[in-house]
C-alpha cells in the first residue's frame, strides 16, 4: 500500500511540473503540445478570418506573441483551446473567373457554414467560401457545397443557387406577343423540374458549369391596337402598346386591311403579325414601331356586303 501511494504521489508531482498546453500547428485535429516551461501561461496563434484562414507570417506555440509579431495573437490556454473548437471546416464549390467549375475548396468559420458564386464572370470570392464580395455581383447560399447549380428565380434576373443535388432549373412558358404564363404552383421560377402534370411550365438541364438556364432575354415592340368608330376601325388614342417578345424575335406590327369588318378582331391587340387564319385582305402587317393604319376605313366591297347581309 505504501508503494502504491508513492506512485500516485509522485505522479501528481509530475503532473504539476507540467507546463500549460498549446496548439503547435492549424492541423484541424486541433494537436497540442506541453509547454516546456511549468511557469508558462500564454499561447500564441496567427490571426483567424473568417472563410479566408489563418493569416501568415505567424506560428503557434507557448508563450506570448513578440513583440516584433505580425498577424499574431496571444491569449490564455483554456481561451485558445475553447476559441479552436468553435471553428470548423466545410467545402464550397470552386470556380474561375470565367464562372466554370474548378473542383471544391476547403472553407473555415467559426460563424456560419455559407458558399458564393458570381452571377456572371467575375472573380471568385475566397474560392467559393463565404459570402460573395457584393450583391450585385454575387449570390450567397448557406449550407456545405450549396453553391452548385444556378437558377434564375424571377423574370427580372435574380438568380438562387439550387446546391448539390439540382439538376433542372425551372419558368412560367412564354410567347412572343403574349407574355409569360401566369405563375402558378407548378410553374414557379426557381431550381426543380416541371411535374407531368405541370401547365405553361420549361424547364432545363442544369449542367455543373451551366449558368441559369431558364433565363430569357426580353424585349418590347411598341405597336397600336385599334377600335370601331362609326363604320370604321380607327386607332385607338393613346400611347402604342408595349408588345412582349424574345430579344432575338423581329419586330412586327399588325393592322386591319382593307376588308377588315367592323367585327374584325386585331389579332393580339396590335402586336406581331396577322393570324395564321387571317382572311384575305383583312389584315396587314409592318415592321416599324408604332406602324399601321392611322384610319381604316370599311371598303366600298365591306360595306356592300354588310348591307346585302341585312336585306
Amino acid at each position: 500500500m505504501k508503494w502504491l501511494l508513492s506512485c500516485f504521489i509522485l505522479l501528481a508531482l509530475q503532473s504539476g511540473a507540467n507546463g500549460i498546453s498549446c496548439r503547435a500547428s492549424a492541423d484541424t485535429n486541433y494537436a497540442v503540445e506541453e509547454c516546456a516551461d511549468a511557469a508558462e501561461t500564454m499561447c500564441h496563434h496567427p490571426t483567424f478570418t473568417d472563410y479566408v484562414g489563418w493569416a501568415a507570417g505567424a506560428d503557434w506555440g507557448c508563450g506570448a506573441c513578440a513583440d516584433d509579431a505580425v498577424n499574431c495573437v496571444d491569449c490564455a490556454s483554456n481561451d485558445c483551446l475553447e476559441f479552436f473548437s468553435t471553428i470548423v471546416s466545410f467545402q464550397c464549390k470552386k470556380y474561375t473567373a470565367a464562372n466554370e467549375a474548378e473542383g471544391t475548396s476547403t472553407c473555415l468559420t467559426n460563424t456560419e457554414q455559407k458558399c458564393n458564386r458570381a452571377i456572371g464572370a467575375a472573380a471568385p470570392t475566397n474560392d467559393g467560401c463565404g459570402p460573395g464580395a457584393n450583391d450585385a455581383d454575387y449570390v450567397t447560399c448557406e449550407g456545405a457545397s450549396c453553391n452548385e447549380g444556378m437558377c434564375n428565380s424571377d423574370a427580372e434576373g435574380t438568380v438562387t443557387l439550387c446546391g448539390a443535388d439540382a439538376t433542372k432549373c425551372k419558368r412560367p412558358t412564354f410567347t412572343d406577343w403574349v407574355g409569360w404564363t401566369a405563375v402558378n404552383g407548378d410553374n414557379a421560377w426557381g431550381c426543380g423540374e416541371c411535374g407531368e402534370a405541370a401547365q405553361g411550365c420549361f424547364d432545363c438541364d442544369l449542367a455543373d458549369d451551366t449558368l441559369n438556364c431558364n433565363k430569357l432575354e426580353t424585349a418590347t415592340f411598341k405597336c397600336y391596337d385599334y377600335e370601331v368608330s362609326g363604320e370604321k376601325l380607327v386607332k385607338k388614342t393613346g400611347d402604342a402598346g408595349a408588345c412582349p417578345m424574345r430579344a432575338d424575335t423581329d419586330g412586327k406590327c399588325n393592322y386591319p386591311g382593307s376588308a377588315a369588318t367592323k367585327t374584325y378582331s386585331v389579332n393580339n391587340n396590335g402586336c406581331g403579325p396577322c393570324a395564321d387564319d387571317a382572311a384575305a385582305d383583312t389584315c396587314e402587317e409592318c415592321e416599324e414601331q408604332e406602324c399601321g393604319a392611322q384610319a381604316t376605313a370599311l371598303s366600298v366591297l365591306a360595306v356592300l356586303a354588310a348591307m346585302f347581309a341585312m336585306m
